[in-house]
């Protein structure tokens, strides 16, 4: 990042990500791959993967031993964010919750929501994570905000998601909405003391 972001505000921060959405995340996305689903729930503008590379990059065992250290510093001190926890908590459980039914919504108007689900689901976590690496000083601080508010748009969106499903998942359905809400609230609370630390204004 070349220019000086001292002093930027949250919404200059999602105008720069917004703009820089192809690179900025390429790390984060490179699971991912330019297909992007068509259905009645709103996209975002994130590439959304085929099932199989959504669902492969749920596992462990598809990191690379760099990769994996690289995370293990990224996530030091992570264990301590509220907002953190309850996120994984809703994403771990919602990964459990499409991986034996993968099959079944293959050719059905539900594959689309399924598709959306993972990636949104997936797009929470980079968000929060992405917002922690970028930092907590005056140059950055706004942007790890503007990444929180990016997270909880990605958490609506897989709610969304999770209404389209039929009533054979509801009470599957009912958990991870109960879990997303739960999430969302924790994620308005960092947003809100995040913001309570803006002392140059």
């Amino acid at each position: 990042m070349q220019e000086s972001t001292r002093g930027w505000s949250e919404q200059q921060w999602e105008d720069y990500f917004a703009r820089q959405d192809e690179s900025f995340f390429l790390v984060l996305r490179s699971r991912t791959s330019r297909e992007q689903p068509t259905n009645d729930v709103q996209p975002s503008s994130e590439p959304a993967g085929t099932m199989d590379d959504l669902l492969a990059a749920a596992s462990a065992d598809t990191l690379l031993e760099e990769e994996d250290a690289l995370i293990r510093e990224l996530y030091a001190g992570l264990g301590q964010m509220p907002a953190w926890r309850a996120v994984v908590e809703f994403c771990d459980r919602t990964m459990e919750f499409v991986a034996p039914i993968c099959e079944n919504v293959i050719g059905s108007p539900l594959e689309s929501v399924t598709r959306i689900l993972c990636r949104e689901c997936f797009l929470v976590a980079d968000y929060v994570l992405a917002g922690h690496e970028l930092g907590y000083d005056e140059e950055t601080l706004c942007g790890n905000i503007a990444l929180c508010l990016r997270a909880r748009r990605s958490l609506d969106r897989c709610i969304q998601c999770l209404d389209r499903f039929g009533p054979e998942y509801r009470d599957a359905c009912l958990q991870l909405r109960l879990r997303g809400k739960i999430a969302g609230v924790f994620l308005e609370r960092r947003v809100s003391d995040l913001r309570a630390r803006i002392w140059w204004r």
